[in-house]
Parts: structure tokens; C-alpha cells; sequence
């Protein structure tokens, strides 16, 4: 009878393990799954001169202890298919997965950063192309000037395409993206607020081992004055109808280019963006909006070495100047000043890598408002960063 009850007993175990096994044999569907993360100590240290709209004037400083925690999971389908996501800390801003520290310890929020499926199809040896669709990292191409336009932790939501095609005859590739993204969706409404861009470009080979890559681009936002597309954080700068919305029509034009080569075995980095956003309106008098064509952006600068292999440095300078309604002052940057448009400034970092894993940086930057009737207002900021990354 005892062994009839352990024969019995192994029997079920052997049928659940079978049952189980069965359940979670994902071989046949995932071909290689990755994972990857990283976590950010941060003290953000914030001087700021002047009153803005909303102040009373005077000094206003602040010190801000924060972090970022990202953990990422991909998995490789059949078909050239991938789905992949990631979660991130934050408080659910569109631009940031900061988190500070406060409020006597109290628990802190993990969001979904990304959540995306992605296709790849085979073009042969000289292309390569890409859909993805849901929540994704931006699929235009983008370089460090690029954020007076996109943060570099923003995430949209929609559809995103890539081409790419490599002409050995001239040493050089051509690559063209899109993006359609849904900026907000409105119940109550028949029109949904959307972002549409399309961007192309070139890689090419310049003399002295030299490289080029630049790429004109084209960001349309339709219905912009709507509502305020409720995002999580609203960015000073633009000119703001009483709903929240944007005053101004909004179909910006962009120039980037990078330039990247060694002088004495040292990497160099020199790149830039331009910016016009083409729908800007005029707003006479007497108009509460009234004041000048504030419609250009720039930003160019260098990165000398980088801080990635055990061992290396980098150190950076870039100018940066962004007019009221020069872009959308909800995607831009947030670490410019106190983030936005309506600003002009310097920017300088140094970094040391003393891991492959590990990166310690300093970054600096030093703002000023440049049309003091709209927001930000008179106010002048000033910010020290001092981070230190983990990569796992």
C-alpha cells in the first residue's frame, strides 16, 4: 500500500512537471531573450536669481538628492518579430524617470517606460529597415544637440519607421525615419491630438578618417491648441491659450549634424542642431500673446574623448539658445534651466569612466531667460549635476 501511494505520489509529480513544463516551454517562440538595466545616483543642485511669472522675486535655491532605476527585457521572436519593455522609476513625468528622495522614505513608483513590439525584415547586405509600434525610445535619429526639440528620456507612443541604405560606391549610407505619435486622446472629442515627423539623411566618410552624419527633419503637431495634451509635466515657455493649449501653431523644421573623428588618438565630437518652427504666427497688439516672432532654436558644441571603456574621460561645452515658440516646450529638455523653451545658456560636463560599468560625471549649466514678458520670466538659473552611473 506505502509503495502504491509513492508510486502514485511520483506519478502526479512527474504529470505536473510534464503539465508545467509544457506551460512554460517558450523556446519554440523566444529565440534569444536580454535583459539589461541601470541605476543613477544624482545631486541636482539648482541657483536661481530673479523672479519668475509665479514668484515673488528674490533667491530661490534649492538641493535635490534623486535617482533612476531602469530595468529593460527583450525578447527576439520568429519572423524578424521582437517585443520588448521596460520599467523605470519616476513619477510619471512625459521627460524624466527621476525619483527624489523625501517624504520621511516613503515608497517610490516603477512606471512602463517602453512597451513595443518591432519588426526588422532582411533587405540584404546593403539595408536594413525597422516598424515598431506602442511605447517606444524615439525612433528619429537624434545626437546630444537634439534636446533643445526631444528629451532624451522622452518615450512616444504610436508608430516609427527606419530605413537604411549603404552606397559603397560613394562610402556613404542614406537613412530616412518617421514617427506618428499620439500626443492625447479626448473622450469627449472627435479629434485626437497628434505629432507626425519625417526625417532624412546621410552618413558619409570625410578625409582624415573623419565621419559625417546629418539629417533635415520635419515635427507637425496637429490641433496643439485643443487642450493642454495633459501632460504629466507642463514646461515653461510657450505662449498658452486659458485651456491650457498651445497658442501658437507648431510645424517645426530641423537641421542636425555631427562631425566625429580623433585628434591625437582622442575622440572629438562636434555637432549641432538648428530649428525654425515654420507655423510660427506673429501675435500683434492687442493680443495678450503680443510680442516678436519667437520661432528659431540652436544648439551646438563639442564632446572631447568618451567615458565609456575603464579608464577613459570625456569633457563637453555647448551653447544653447531656444525662443518661446521655437518647439514644444513640453518635450524638450527639463534640465536646461528649469527645462522649456524661452531660454539661452552654456553647458559644460566632464566624466571618467573608472569601470566599463561605472561612469562619475559633473555637469554644469548656466541659463538666462531671453524674452522676459512670457515664461519663465525674469529668471536666471543655474544648475550643478552630479552623477554617478551603473550599468547592469
Amino acid at each position: 500500500m506505502e509503495k502504491f501511494l509513492v508510486v502514485a505520489l511520483l506519478s502526479c509529480a512527474v504529470g505536473s512537471a510534464r503539465a508545467q513544463s509544457d506551460k512554460l516551454k517558450l523556446s519554440d517562440v523566444i529565440q534569444t531573450l536580454t535583459y539589461s538595466g541601470d541605476l543613477r545616483l544624482r545631486n541636482d543642485v539648482r541657483a536661481r536669481r530673479g523672479g519668475g511669472l509665479n514668484d515673488a522675486g528674490g533667491v530661490n535655491d534649492s538641493s535635490q538628492q534623486r535617482f533612476r532605476l531602469r530595468l529593460a527585457l527583450e525578447a527576439a521572436l520568429p519572423d524578424a518579430l521582437t517585443v520588448g519593455f521596460q520599467l523605470a522609476s519616476g513619477v510619471g513625468d512625459q521627460i524624466s524617470t527621476n525619483q527624489s528622495a523625501g517624504k520621511l522614505g516613503s515608497q517610490k513608483s516603477i512606471f512602463i517606460n517602453t512597451a513595443y513590439l518591432k519588426w526588422k525584415p532582411t533587405l540584404g547586405e546593403k539595408g536594413k529597415a525597422g516598424l515598431i509600434a506602442g511605447r517606444m525610445v524615439n525612433p528619429l535619429w537624434r545626437t546630444y544637440s537634439s534636446d533643445l526639440i526631444w528629451c532624451d528620456e522622452f518615450n512616444p507612443e504610436g508608430l516609427g519607421e527606419s530605413i537604411e541604405w549603404r552606397l559603397p560606391w560613394a562610402q556613404a549610407s542614406v537613412f530616412a525615419n518617421g514617427l506618428q505619435m499620439v500626443a492625447d486622446q479626448d473622450s469627449n472629442s472627435g479629434k485626437n491630438q497628434w505629432e507626425f515627423s519625417g526625417q532624412l539623411g546621410v552618413e558619409m566618410d570625410l578625409v582624415w578618417g573623419a565621419r559625417l552624419k546629418t539629417a533635415a527633419a520635419y515635427h507637425k503637431w496637429s490641433d496643439e491648441g485643443r487642450s493642454s495634451m495633459n501632460p504629466s509635466l507642463a514646461q515653461d515657455g510657450n505662449r498658452r491659450l486659458t485651456n491650457g493649449g498651445l497658442a501658437n501653431h507648431f510645424g517645426v523644421g530641423e537641421l542636425t549634424a555631427q562631425v566625429t573623428g580623433s585628434a591625437r588618438g582622442v575622440p572629438v565630437n562636434f555637432q549641432g542642431t538648428a530649428v525654425r518652427n515654420l507655423l510660427a504666427r506673429n501675435f500683434a497688439p492687442p493680443s495678450s500673446f503680443a510680442g516678436p516672432l519667437a520661432r528659431d532654436a540652436y544648439q551646438a558644441g563639442v564632446i572631447v574623448g568618451v567615458a565609456k571603456a575603464k579608464g577613459t574621460w570625456e569633457a563637453a561645452y555647448f551653447k544653447k539658445y531656444v525662443q518661446t515658440d521655437a518647439t514644444v516646450a513640453d518635450t524638450a529638455d527639463p534640465n536646461f534651466g528649469d527645462g522649456g523653451t524661452n531660454r539661452v545658456g552654456h553647458i559644460v560636463w566632464i566624466a571618467y569612466a573608472p569601470r566599463a560599468w561605472m561612469q562619475a560625471r559633473i555637469k554644469a549649466y548656466f541659463t538666462d531667460t531671453i524674452d522676459r514678458r512670457f515664461a519663465p520670466g525674469d529668471k536666471a538659473v543655474n544648475r550643478l549635476q552630479t552623477d554617478l552611473l551603473i550599468k547592469f
